[in-house]
């Protein structure tokens, strides 16, 4: 038997928040050279490094009547097979017609009573080449994390040696793991709801708790509104683009700027250019930002580690030097104020909260949250990575489109280039190639 893994507060919030036209899953589409693999060989190759990363083989266990936390717990009968799937790309295989299948398997939401990820091998593809896309729900995995299992999974073979064969563990459960408890659990799991809500309750003294009312203040700010602030599908289109990292590097040094500025910039002149063809002339958009706060933890462990911080692109501006420097300027005021460490402190503190304080907080702070879109920027690994003998050539994020919201833009560096997925709904954004086409050329 085994102890319970119980989902953190942060982890949770995105079952809490996953609907039917934003299910919240990241995604990735991975190109790779030579011939395609047989699936019986992909399968044999993920299901011998699953020991690596043991939340995908289970399952989330929800609490009877919604009042216990939610849990990890393996899933009985877990097979390879109903997580590893084989597509082929239709005519004329070309870059069209993988978007088209990763928009497809994207916008497909994952089985809620099996273990939170699937991947499809693409074949069919013109040249020499085939392609993964995958899907992990972002209560298993944030962006970081997703990048270190792709480094599991894909990179060099670890050196633990063969795993054990893998059986199902039975979990001690505690309070409402799924069932419900006898009268004497009840009491020992009531006891145990009561002192977590006063944990919870002392996480939050006034000094950490003004400065997260601060941060809050600040991702509530109402921004101008625009189309992209609408939701009307679940089906979701995606688009890629392609930079040089020492282009984008050199570009940002030239003027005292990051990486993250530069990709925000061009993010801005491409989202310019999108509302102006809308008739749409805001002064600024605002964008929610993902910040890493893993430090340095097990990516084994994966769940998410991540806060936020809110930063108003200058979309009116044209001039790229101009709008570069602006967005540098902007985002020295943000990391300066601090935003991203307070929202972290407040999210563990949720974590000895009760389920339903947890829901409920989760929601509350989706709606008061105002922003038009999501640009995740993720450090990936700088060595080519292979998978059975095949090089990876490109790899492109799918960042989950939230609720009330049309378009995420996510970027990871990968072997000296900058690659970036745009994912959107497929309604409210008809003209996504030509923003991805936009952003490539900033």
């Amino acid at each position: 038997m085994t102890d319970l893994d119980r989902l953190s507060a942060l982890d949770a919030s995105f079952l809490a928040l996953d609907t039917e036209r934003a299910p919240l899953h990241v995604g990735w589409t991975m190109r790779f050279g030579g011939r395609a693999p047989s699936l019986a060989a992909l399968r044999r190759h993920l299901d011998a490094r699953l020991h690596l990363v043991p939340r995908f083989r289970k399952r989330v266990v929800r609490p009877a009547l919604g009042l216990g936390p939610s849990c990890w717990e393996d899933a009985p009968g877990f097979t390879i097979d109903a997580h590893v799937h084989q597509v082929s790309a239709p005519a004329p295989g070309d870059a069209g017609a993988l978007r088209d299948v990763a928009g497809v398997l994207l916008s497909s939401p994952l089985a809620s009573d099996q273990p939170l990820w699937r991947v499809f091998l693409v074949d069919g593809l013109t040249g020499d080449g085939f392609a993964l896309v995958g899907q992990a729900h972002h209560a298993l995995v944030d962006g970081i994390a997703a990048m270190e299992v792709a480094l599991l999974l894909f990179g060099p073979a670890p050196a633990t040696g063969e795993a054990e064969p893998w059986r199902p563990q039975r979990p001690r459960h505690g309070f409402l793991p799924g069932f419900l408890p006898s009268p004497q659990d009840a009491l020992t799991g009531g006891t145990h709801l009561a002192l977590d809500a006063a944990r919870g309750l002392k996480g939050l003294r006034p000094g950490p708790l003004k400065e997260a009312a601060g941060a809050l203040e600040a991702l509530a700010h109402r921004g101008p509104t625009t189309s992209l602030q609408a939701n009307r599908t679940h089906r979701r289109e995606v688009a890629t683009a392609q930079a040089s990292l020492d282009g984008v590097k050199a570009a940002g040094r030239r003027h005292g700027a990051s990486i993250n500025d530069v990709v925000l910039a061009a993010c801005s002149l491409a989202l310019g250019s999108a509302l102006r063809r809308r008739g749409e002339h805001p002064v600024a958009l605002k964008v929610l930002i993902p910040v890493n706060v893993r430090g340095e933890a097990s990516a084994a462990a994966l769940g998410n580690r991540i806060s936020l911080v809110a930063v108003e692109l200058p979309v009116v501006e044209r001039d790229p030097i101009a709008v570069l420097r602006r967005v540098r300027d902007r985002t020295r005021v943000v990391k300066a104020a601090g935003q991203a460490g307070p929202l972290d402190k407040l999210t563990r503190a949720a974590d000895h909260l009760p389920a339903p304080a947890q829901r409920s907080m989760a929601r509350a702070l989706a709606a008061a949250t105002d922003y038009a879109a999501v640009v995740s920027n993720v450090p990936g690994p700088p060595i080519e990575l292979s998978l059975l003998g095949r090089p990876l050539r490109a790899m492109y994020p799918s960042v989950p489109v939230p609720a009330g919201r049309a378009l995420t833009i996510g970027c990871i560096s990968y072997d000296g280039g900058l690659h970036v997925g745009l994912t959107a709904d497929a309604i409210v954004v008809p003209d996504l190639l030509d923003i991805a086409r936009d952003l490539e050329g900033a």
